[in-house]
């Protein structure tokens, strides 16, 4: 597992084991921003001008955020499995060069399936250089202190967006929207030559150990947290996995269908469309800040009862949408971000405090697939029963509907977790 030129740890103290652990932990924060920031809802900006230039139907326009998270769904399991073979530094290359090269092409396309083409590689570059990559790669760098770390990291699947809507609208208006793409490939070549320079897949291939370890354990090799945990199959037979996996495509299925749909839906009720871009923006800033709280607070608060008060919070955020009232937009935007920050966080949370990083690529990227496939029929299916319906009312009211099944599910969560401890 380990290559055989890894440094050796060495007791003498330098800026490397004091300062490296946070510059990647910094690093992973600036790749989620990038590659979540744009493969995600920050380009449903673009959505009205595909429909004018393409006319395309709501459900054909959509279909390619599904494609995106479609890819999630089928290949995150391999790319989890490959994570464990070659570390993470490599599948950031891998990822952040793909994105790059995606980002060109689209300012190219001609119709729907090459859009489809371009979004299905645009799901490799999440699945190689996005969150389950970044989480293994800063878990392994911190002993102490990993709540805080992975708060910050994951401040990034939010502020990425938060970023990015803005700044696609400013791009779209000003240059149309095939050279906002070109554009916009700038921003992951630039993360590729960071990546290739500074990022490192654990701290023994810096000689160093992560942040908090004891100095007594310098020349043991299981002082890097890599090999610790449990292993893929002693995980997936706890009830716990189980239970994690089925909450994760409920929630996706809620959460990413109401958000990839929010920008048509707010300009529908008769806001604007740079006003519905600053509704993305405040959405994704607010839930930004609700990942890092809660990370931080995650070892002194019981995570468990935190998440299921997300649940509820989160349902009715999408009760507020649902009602199609134009005065609760705000107050429903500011649920859903609190919520989805409290509860994406403490999903990545719960998954490494409980089964380790031995095996976290097969174990994260299990639980990732199931998210996927909620995120995959999420938008597409919101969108194809608003197009029955003439209305976002009952498909908003189906999402609540599976966000109260996951609230109940979530009430086991804490029972099985002192199963396992047990």
């Amino acid at each position: 597992m380990f290559q055989e030129n890894i440094q050796k740890p060495t007791l003498t103290p330098n800026w490397k084991q004091t300062y490296y652990p946070w510059l990647i932990c910094f690093s992973g924060l600036f790749i989620l921003i990038v590659v979540n920031g744009l493969t995600t809802t920050s380009l449903s900006v673009f959505d009205n001008a595909f429909l004018n230039e393409f006319k395309w139907t709501r459900e054909e326009l959509k279909l390619r955020e599904s494609v995106t998270n479609g890819v999630t769904l089928l290949f995150i399991f391999i790319s989890g499995i490959i994570i464990d073979k070659i570390r993470v530094r490599k599948m950031l290359l891998f990822g952040t060069f793909t994105l790059a090269l995606t980002l060109l092409s689209y300012g190219y396309i001609q119709n729907k399936y090459q859009a489809y083409y371009a979004h299905f590689f645009l799901g490799i570059s999440m699945i190689t250089a996005g969150s389950v990559t970044c989480i293994i790669l800063v878990s392994s760098w911190f002993n102490e202190k990993k709540g805080l770390a992975l708060g910050i990291v994951l401040v990034g699947t939010s502020l990425g967006s938060a970023i990015f809507s803005p700044l696609n609208t400013y791009l779209l208006h000003d240059y149309g929207w095939r050279e906002a793409f070109k554009i916009l490939s700038i921003f992951p070549a630039i993360l590729f030559l960071y990546v290739f320079f500074f990022v490192k897949n654990s701290p023994a291939d810096i000689g160093i150990l992560a942040l908090g370890s004891p100095q007594k354990s310098i020349s043991n090799i299981d002082s890097n947290l890599l090999n610790h945990g449990m292993s893929y199959q002693e995980a997936t037979q706890t009830h716990l996995f189980w239970l994690i996996c089925i909450c994760g495509f409920c929630t996706f299925y809620s959460l990413v269908g109401t958000i990839a749909n929010t920008f048509l839906h707010v300009v529908e009720l008769g806001y604007t469309e740079h006003n519905a871009s600053y509704f993305l923006t405040l959405y994704f800033l607010v839930a930004g800040l609700s990942k890092l709280a809660i990370s931080i607070f995650s070892d002194y608060i019981n995570p468990y009862l935190v998440f299921t008060m997300c649940c509820l919070i989160m349902i009715l955020g999408i009760l507020g949408f649902g009602s199609m009232d134009k005065d609760l937009i705000l107050p429903s935007i500011l649920l859903l971000a609190i919520s989805w920050g409290g509860i994406y966080s403490l999903y990545n949370l719960i998954a490494v405090k409980t089964f380790g990083l031995k095996e976290a690529g097969k174990i994260n990227g299990t639980i990732s697939m199931f998210e996927g496939g909620g995120a995959f029929l999420g938008p597409f299916l919101t969108a194809k029963i608003y197009n029955v319906e003439n209305s976002y009312q009952v498909p908003f009211l189906i999402n609540a509907s599976l966000m109260i099944f996951v609230f109940f599910i979530s009430i086991k969560f804490r029972t099985y977790v002192n199963k396992i401890n047990s």
